[in-house]
């Protein structure tokens, strides 16, 4: 219970000092591309960051992903599912009046497979549009760059600002 507590008094505290801040949380999903297409068809992720702007139009700060690969069987087997925590940080730049924006998160993946991968070096490209002062939506491509492989997939993601302008969700 007291962890719980704490947890909210520091989130009240963010909520309290968020002038040029943006704690986004974000679901996506999307189709395999490269090396997975032969025993995955299609990933999901969730992430968050937490971004402090440093100039005008430019924020950056520190990102956590999830991504889960689904796999398909193969020759008659199918193989566990292909899982990953990238832990990085995240890089956003608005342009034409603030509705778009392109960003990147990066970092390096660990693996959380039950088959005891390694993990890679994670990057994430993205192209943006705010949809309302909460809702964003992003095209993206997201890979874990092995010793040989690229692990990756194109998909769409679907992001919350929960420190947003708008009345409507905020704290």
């Amino acid at each position: 219970m007291k962890k719980i507590f704490l947890v909210l008094i520091v989130f009240l505290s963010l909520k309290s000092f968020s002038q040029g801040e943006q704690l986004n949380l974000g679901v996506n999903g999307g189709i395999t591309v490269g090396n997975l297409e032969s025993i995955s068809s299609a990933a999901f992720g969730v992430d968050a960051n937490y971004l402090f702007e440093i100039f005008e139009n430019f924020n950056a700060g520190p990102s956590l992903n999830f991504i889960y690969f689904l796999t398909n069987e193969v020759n008659g087997s199918k193989p566990d599912a292909l899982m990953y925590l990238p832990i990085g940080g995240a890089v956003r730049f608005k342009a034409l009046e603030e509705k778009f924006y392109v960003g990147a998160d990066f970092g390096f993946a660990i693996g959380i497979s039950p088959e005891g991968d390694n993990g890679g070096v994670f990057f994430k490209p993205m192209l943006g549009y705010k949809v309302t002062n909460n809702v964003k939506v992003n095209l993206f491509y997201a890979g874990v760059k092995k010793n040989l492989p690229t692990y990756g997939y194109a998909g769409l993601g679907l992001v919350f600002d929960v420190f947003g302008s708008s009345n409507q969700y905020s704290f």
